[in-house]
């Protein structure tokens, strides 16, 4: 029998764990005691480190006396249960060994029962005092730090926006200022400023019940039509026969001449060198300063064209001069709706375009 059997299961089991020995907790008092043993067997160095932890843990040892006692006792009715078990074994027939038997099956059970309760019980006794409970609610981590988190990400999202909107914006107006900057922009202006008029010309602002565009069948089987008197544009006057002519004059003397004349005429041409090369290119292929130069003087001539007189022999060719002499007229019309516009503005694209041609490329 060991000298560590009379120390508590508890003791024990503190003393396994400072010197490092693995303990489960369904080891029970007598593993513990072997595994103590085993330990002091291959480290019998360490006895008196151990008999000094009993002593420091207050171990205490059960009375010596009590355990005799016990003992004597356990064995004395051991012996006296023999003595009975026999003598009934000799009296009692085979059905009365039975039902013992039965009985001492379910005293036997029921003695295991109350040995894994009570074994139970000392497990969650040791299980509760090495539980250990997990820390406290940390609100910071659990609650700010996600907010302030998202927050941050809500900031960056907001200032990436704002710097996407300003650079847009920031090479929207570069774009456009190169574009205003640049003369062929300046004639494209002048061009859609004398459209603009021309439609003025031939268009006008009516009611919708009256607005020739929209067939007499779709004003009386749609009230709406028939009763609205929002404002609308009519365009049915530029199909008339006026309209069109000088559309197609205007479209020939203001647009295509200019452009072919400045096709032809290009002042436009750089030479670059590259690696001891030379390359020539046009910065334009229409020259925005003999286009509207053209122009100009296109105008101009279109305004004198009323000393011109009608042919009057009978021929094929007399007619055509004749034809278009009416048409130049009907432009003519036109153009003094103009008044001194194309004057000046073509006066001011052509000092621009004058000057832009010492820029440098």
């Amino acid at each position: 029998m060991s000298r560590f059997s009379k120390y508590k299961k508890a003791d024990l089991r503190d003393l396994l764990k400072k010197i490092g020995v693995h303990t489960v907790t369904k080891d029970n008092k007598k593993v513990l005691v072997e595994k103590l043993d085993n330990y002091l067997a291959k480290n019998s160095k360490d006895i008196a480190l151990v008999e000094k932890i009993l002593e420091e843990s207050g171990a205490n040892e059960v009375d010596e006396e009590e355990i005799t006692i016990v003992e004597e006792g356990v064995v004395a009715e051991e012996e006296e249960e023999e003595e009975e078990e026999e003598e009934e074994e000799e009296e009692n027939d085979k059905a009365e060994d039975e039902d013992e038997d039965e009985d001492e099956d379910e005293d036997e059970d029921e003695d295991g029962e109350d040995e894994e309760e009570e074994e139970d019980k000392d497990d969650d006794e040791e299980q509760d005092k090495d539980y250990n409970a997990p820390p406290p609610l940390n609100l910071k981590e659990t609650i700010i730090d996600p907010i302030l988190a998202r927050s941050e990400d809500a900031i960056d999202k907001f200032y990436q926006f704002t710097d996407c909107v300003g650079i847009t914006s920031l090479e929207t107006s570069e774009k456009l200022r190169d574009q205003l900057s640049s003369t062929v922009t300046l004639n494209y202006l002048e061009i859609g400023l004398e459209f603009i008029v021309f439609l003025y010309n031939f268009t006008k602002i009516v009611p919708l019940n009256k607005n020739k565009l929209f067939h007499q069948l779709l004003h009386d089987n749609i009230p709406y039509l028939a009763t609205s008197t929002i404002p609308s544009l009519e365009i049915t006057g530029l199909f008339d026969y006026k309209a069109i002519v000088t559309g197609i004059t205007w479209t020939i003397l203001a647009v295509l001449l200019p452009s072919i004349i400045s096709y032809f005429v290009n002042f436009t041409s750089r030479v670059i060198e590259i690696e001891d090369d030379e390359y020539l290119f046009r910065v334009y292929s229409f020259d925005p300063f003999i286009f509207a130069l053209a122009k100009l003087l296109v105008y101009y001539f279109v305004g004198q064209s009323t000393i011109l007189q009608f042919a009057t022999s009978e021929c094929l060719l007399s007619s055509l001069w004749n034809k278009s002499l009416i048409h130049l007229g009907l432009y003519h019309t036109f153009a003094s709706t103009l008044g001194t516009l194309p004057y000046i503005l073509g006066g001011v694209n052509v000092l621009i375009a004058l000057y832009s041609q010492f820029e440098e490329y």
